[in-house]
C-alpha cells in the first residue's frame, strides 16, 4: 500500500473556525500534533488569491508538487492563533516501498526551512521517537496514507486564475 501525503503539521490543537476559514479538516495526531491536509495547488491559490509573495527556499532536489508557497505562514498562524507559529510541511510519495519524503519547518515565525525528512522536522517540533520507532511512527503518520479528493477541487480553481 502505497504513503503520499502533503500536509501542514502544527503543534496543539487548531482553532476550529480558522480551519473552516481555509477549508481544512484538523486531525489529531499522537503527542499533540495536528495535521491538515494540504496540496501545492491548493497552497498556490491561497497565494495567489491573497498576493503572498513569500516562498519557501526549497533545496534543488524538492519535487515539483512540495508546496513553496509563504501562504502556509499565514494559514499555521490563523490556525494556531499565534502570530510567530511553529509548523511543518510534509510531503510524502511512496508506493511498495520505494519512494520519497520531503519537509520543510518553521520554528517560533522564524525562516522557513527544508528539513532533511520528516523525522527531523518533527524533531524541530518537539517530537522524540518512541522506543523501537521513529518520529513518523509515533505521532501516527502511518494512518494517513492519502490525500484527501476534496482538495482536487482547487487544481480547476488554480485553472480558473490562470495559474
Amino acid at each position: 500500500m502505497g504513503h503520499s501525503i502533503t500536509a501542514l503539521i502544527v503543534p496543539g490543537s487548531v482553532d476550529a473556525d480558522a480551519a473552516i476559514r481555509w477549508d481544512l479538516v484538523p486531525i489529531p495526531l499522537h503527542h499533540g500534533l495536528s495535521l491538515l491536509h494540504l496540496t501545492h495547488y491548493y497552497t498556490m491559490y491561497w497565494q495567489a488569491a491573497l498576493g503572498i509573495t513569500e516562498h519557501i527556499e526549497p533545496s534543488p532536489e524538492v519535487p515539483i508538487l512540495f508546496p513553496t508557497e509563504g501562504v502556509v505562514r499565514v494559514i499555521a498562524a490563523d490556525l494556531s492563533a499565534r502570530p510567530d507559529p511553529s509548523f511543518a510541511v510534509v510531503y510524502t510519495d511512496y508506493h511498495a516501498g520505494v519512494g520519497d519524503q520531503w519537509a520543510a519547518t518553521c520554528t517560533a515565525g522564524g525562516t522557513i526551512r527544508s528539513a532533511s525528512d520528516i523525522n527531523a522536522a518533527l524533531r524541530m517540533l518537539g517530537i522524540t521517537g518512541a522506543p523501537g520507532l521513529d518520529e513518523f511512527d509515533t505521532v501516527g503518520l502511518g494512518a494517513h496514507r492519502s490525500t484527501p479528493e476534496y482538495l482536487d477541487r482547487y487544481i480547476g480553481l488554480c485553472d480558473e486564475m490562470g495559474l
